[in-house]
């Protein structure tokens, strides 16, 4: 019970920090920040950033508690569309597109229903287009 807890309460942080750094303006800073959300709720930017969608499962499964991994995955995604919303082609297009695949992955075997995130596909796909499988 305390363990879960202190995950929901982890989500809650997440959204409030992912919110604060979406609303700074561009800069080093920024970058810094962005680099920092990535090392407290899903481990080395170096790392899961630059991890191909297969590779970022994979990273999920030997790094995350199940119990966890679903949610640790929403925050990549989150992280990576937040950065791409920031970032010029062609690197935006690529971090979009593996956003979307991590949003239909958890879309598909998460169990939990967004709106949110079906928002995002939609926006991502209208723009990037449909992910190469």
């Amino acid at each position: 019970m305390l363990q879960r807890d202190y995950f929901l309460r982890l989500i809650e942080e997440f959204q409030a920090a992912l919110s604060r750094f979406i609303e700074k303006a561009e800069g080093e800073r920024k970058d810094m920040e962005l680099r920092d959300l990535y090392r407290q709720y899903v481990g080395s930017y170096d790392v899961v950033r630059n991890l191909s969608f297969d590779e970022l499962l994979a990273y999920s499964r030997e790094q995350w508690q199940e119990s966890e991994r679903m949610e640790r995955l929403n925050f990549a995604a989150e992280l990576l569309y937040a950065e791409a919303c920031d970032k010029p082609n062609p690197l935006r297009a690529m971090l979009m597109e593996k956003a979307l695949k991590l949003y239909v992955y958890l879309d598909a075997n998460s169990g939990v229903m967004s709106i949110d995130r079906r928002q995002k596909m939609e926006k991502i796909v209208s723009e990037i287009g449909k992910p190469e499988k």
